[in-house]
């Protein structure tokens, strides 16, 4: 089996990262090495980590002070951290996951098998699920994107794309870079990862987060009609109305005002090239 990392940022997650940790433990094919990053956790979560530092040698931990994080940059801080302090470095693949998952013993080997016999697949995970109404639900979202929350990059892939920025919408940016360079990006359904929290809930003040993704999505360079009837979409999802709305008004707010977007133009083509396929039915319009 090939060798894989894991790195997990990790944020004040007592009551969920020894559920994470165990699921790495009970694994059919183990990481090499397993670093968490305890990134200023102010709850039991150093606690937890050390437990099982002291009980398996191939799991470590770095501590961080706590700080205020601008969202998406400072979770890359954090991985890099953790990357940056590596013992093994003859890795073909790396994973950064989050502190909130739990995932069947055989994800891994299944996930790696997916890379051992697809060459051009560059990046991959299973399919977040979320717990509503004690029932199992999929979060929604198109089977190229690999949700932040659990990524497996290949090695060549990793290097191609030069590792992940320190910006808001990472996790789009890595995906655009690798499909430009001709690598495929993935996400299976048959693998699930229960996420225990939603996402977004690190910021809890509703206004700010919405307007925050439609600022976001200005960063990326969404076409204009394409963000619109997105937030329009989102109007008929929790909060009703509201985030939606948000959403338009932090996306025109930035647009109007010419905030900064990537520097890498290309990239910026090719994301408005897939969404004009979406618009015109090439492709699935909303995801």
């Amino acid at each position: 089996m090939s060798s894989y990392i894991i790195i997990s940022p990790v944020r004040n997650e007592e009551n969920f990262i020894e559920e994470t940790i165990k699921s790495v433990l009970d694994q059919t094919v183990r990481p090499v090495e397993y670093i968490l990053v305890n990134d200023g956790s102010t709850d039991r979560t150093e606690d937890i980590i050390n437990k099982y530092v002291k009980k398996y040698n191939w799991i470590k931990t770095i501590k961080r002070p706590p700080a205020n994080h601008n969202p998406g940059a400072g979770v890359v801080k954090a991985f890099y951290e953790g990357f940056n302090n590596l013992s093994y470095n003859n890795w073909e693949f790396i994973v950064k996951l989050d502190g909130d998952l739990k995932f069947d013993k055989n994800y891994f080997e299944s996930l790696l098998d997916r890379f051992k016999y697809n060459p051009k697949l560059g990046m991959a995970s299973g399919k977040t699920f979320q717990y509503r109404r004690n029932r199992l639900v999929i979060d929604k979202m198109p089977d190229d994107h690999v949700r932040g929350a659990a990524k497996m990059y290949r090695r060549e892939c990793w290097e191609g794309i030069g590792g992940l920025q320190k910006v808001l919408g990472w996790d789009t940016i890595d995906e655009l870079k690798a499909q430009v360079l001709g690598w495929e990006t993935k996400s299976f359904r048959d693998l699930v990862l229960v996420h225990f929290k939603p996402i977004g809930h690190k910021q809890k003040n509703i206004m700010k987060r919405e307007i925050k993704a439609g600022e976001r999505q200005h960063y990326l360079g969404y076409l204009p009609v394409f963000a619109i009837i997105r937030g329009l979409y989102r109007m008929f999802q929790k909060p009703f109305f509201v985030a939606g709305l948000l959403n338009i008004i932090g996306f025109l707010h930035a647009y109007i005002n010419n905030k900064s977007q990537l520097e890498d133009r290309s990239l910026i083509l090719y994301l408005r090239f897939k969404q004009k396929q979406r618009l015109t039915f090439k492709r699935k319009l909303i995801n």
